[in-house]
C-alpha cells in the first residue's frame, strides 16, 4: 500500500512540473509584444438559419440547376423507382406462381434436409431475387426522397419538379 501512495504522489509532482513548465513557457511568449486579438463580429442566430429570399436566387439556375436539369433528375428517380417497384411485383409474382405449384408452402434454407419430396423449398434464388429487389426499391425511395429535400432548401418551384 505505501508503494501506491509513492506512485499517486509522483504522479502528481510531474503533474505539477508540467504545468509549472508550462506556465513558464507560456510567460515566456507572453513577454514579446502581441497583437490586438481578433474579436469575431457576434452572428445572428436566425439570419444563420434564415434560407435565402426567393428574390435573391436566380429564377434561371435555381440550387446549381437549371429548370431543365431539375425535371431531368426528378424524372430519371420517378423511373427508377417505378422500374424497381416493376422488377419487385414480378419477382413476387413468380415466388406466388412456385409456391402454388407445390403442395407445401415451406421455406428452407439450401442444403438443409427435406423430409420428402412434396415438402421441397420455394426457389431459393427467386427469394434472393425478391430480397434484392426490394433493396432496391428502398434505395430508390431514398434517392426520391433526398432529390425532394434538397429541391425543397434550394427553393425549387413545383412546376420544375414534373
Amino acid at each position: 500500500m505505501q508503494s501506491h501512495w509513492n506512485r499517486s504522489a509522483w504522479r502528481r509532482a510531474s503533474l505539477a512540473a508540467f504545468v509549472l513548465s508550462l506556465g513558464l513557457l507560456a510567460a515566456a511568449g507572453a513577454e514579446e509584444p502581441a497583437e490586438a486579438p481578433v474579436v469575431p463580429r457576434p452572428v445572428e442566430l436566425d439570419r444563420l438559419l434564415k434560407l435565402p429570399a426567393p428574390t435573391q436566387v436566380s429564377r434561371e439556375r435555381i440550387g446549381n440547376a437549371s429548370q431543365n436539369e431539375w425535371r431531368s433528375r426528378f424524372t430519371s428517380a420517378r423511373l427508377e423507382h417505378a422500374a424497381a417497384q416493376t422488377a419487385l411485383d414480378a419477382a413476387q409474382l413468380k415466388m406466388g406462381e412456385a409456391a402454388t405449384e407445390t403442395e407445401s408452402w415451406q421455406i428452407a434454407p439450401p442444403g438443409a434436409a427435406v423430409t420428402g419430396a412434396s415438402d421441397a423449398p420455394v426457389n431459393y434464388p427467386l427469394r434472393q431475387e425478391i430480397r434484392r429487389q426490394r433493396e432496391e426499391l428502398a434505395r430508390s425511395e431514398r434517392s426520391l426522397q433526398e432529390l425532394t429535400i434538397e429541391a425543397d432548401l434550394a427553393g425549387v418551384p413545383g412546376s420544375w419538379r414534373e
